[in-house]
C-alpha cells in the first residue's frame, strides 16, 4: 500500500495537468465540432470528385505552406480524437473532421466509409440538425 501511495505522489502533478487537459479537450470539442460539421457541405458525398488545382493567387512556396499547415491542424485534430475515445468529448466526431481536414491519396473512400456508418451518420445529422443545416446524403 505504501508503494501505490508513493507512486500517486510522484504522478501527483502529471495527474493534475492531465485532468486540465482532459477538461480542455472536452471544451474544445464541445465548441469547435458541431460547428464544423454544420460547415459540411450537405452533398459532399454524391458530387462529382473535383480536381485539386493549386489556386492561382497562392501558388510555390505559399500553397506548399499552407497545404503542410493544413495537415498539421488536421493532425492535431486527429490526435485529439484519439485522446477523446478515453477521455471526455467527442473522440470519433473529431477524428472524422480532421479526415476531413486533411490532404492524402483514397481520403474520400475513407470518410465516406466512416460517415456510412449508421450510428456515426446519424450522429452527424443530429448535431447538423441543431445547427440549421441540411442532412449530409450519402450515395
Amino acid at each position: 500500500m505504501l508503494e501505490i501511495s508513493e507512486y500517486v505522489d510522484r504522478l501527483g502533478p502529471y495527474l493534475i495537468w492531465m485532468g486540465w487537459l482532459s477538461a480542455g479537450l472536452f471544451l474544445f470539442s464541445l465548441a469547435l465540432v458541431p460547428t464544423l460539421l454544420a460547415r459540411i457541405p450537405a452533398d459532399y458525398f454524391t458530387r462529382p470528385r473535383r480536381q485539386r488545382t493549386p489556386p492561382t493567387k497562392i501558388a510555390g512556396i505559399h500553397y506548399a505552406l499552407l497545404w503542410v499547415v493544413r495537415n498539421l491542424f488536421a493532425l492535431l485534430l486527429i490526435m485529439a480524437g484519439i485522446l477523446m475515445l478515453v477521455l471526455p468529448g467527442q473522440g470519433l466526431l473529431t477524428i472524422l473532421l480532421g479526415l476531413f481536414a486533411a490532404d492524402f491519396p483514397g481520403k474520400k473512400r475513407l470518410e465516406q466509409k466512416l460517415v456510412s456508418h449508421p450510428s456515426i451518420h446519424a450522429s452527424i445529422n443530429w448535431i447538423r440538425a441543431k445547427k440549421g443545416a441540411e442532412k449530409l446524403t450519402l450515395p
